[in-house]
């Protein structure tokens, strides 16, 4: 059944339309045919790759980046897959709170392709390495656009999930950033006074 899923090259849409069609994204993943929820986990494992091999291109590389490259990418994937079902989880509660259908493991999944355009950071920057042009502003640069067209990809694929408005469905995504911006925040400032407390009380 795997096999023959994989040789009907049918995976390859949820790829193609991650860049192309948001809303179409949703509906082969509302389908689950074939399912795209165990397939989507293989993004952030590239995406954590990629993240690794562009910022070694920044600057000049020690004995310790065999670690990051052999290691290192084991640690980043865990990680990222766990603020991605975080944030999936958090986008859901807002999905609910506003009088939607709870769909996380959609969401996850959904999550999950948005980030797909990062793959492109390696060979981007790479190629402003090569001409030696600031490659660290690239690398800034173009990780903020790769993150506005995964938030455009998020956006899209909720609100064609909930059949809602985009007004709705930037509500839904900015949630999880909102509440963890607001958390660090008061968190800085317990930290902050809490240290000067200890120093001064």
């Amino acid at each position: 059944m795997i096999l023959n899923s994989i040789r009907s090259l049918r995976w390859t849409d949820f790829f193609i339309y991650a860049v192309t069609d948001p809303r179409n994204l949703y509906r082969i993943i509302q389908n689950n045919d074939p399912s795209g929820f165990g397939l989507s986990f293989t993004i952030p494992l590239v995406v954590a790759v990629t993240e690794i091999l562009a910022t070694s291109l920044l600057g000049q590389q020690t004995s310790f980046f065999y670690y990051k490259i052999t290691y290192g990418w084991i640690f980043n994937y865990i990680l990222l897959v766990f603020f991605i079902v975080i944030t999936a989880s958090l986008m859901d509660m807002m999905s609910q709170f506003l009088g939607f259908t709870g769909r996380v493991k959609e969401i996850i999944t959904v999550v999950n392709f948005s980030i797909f355009p990062k793959v492109f950071l390696l060979p981007l920057v790479y190629i402003f390495k090569s001409l030696r042009f600031a490659p660290g502003f690239f690398y800034f640069f173009f990780s903020l656009g790769f993150f506005i067209w995964s938030a455009i990809i998020a956006i899209l694929a909720v609100s064609e999930m909930n059949r809602s408005d985009n007004v709705k469905s930037v509500m839904v995504f900015l949630f999880p950033i909102l509440l963890v911006s607001i958390t660090g925040f008061f968190l800085t400032i317990i930290t902050f006074f809490g240290g000067i407390t200890m120093l001064f009380g």
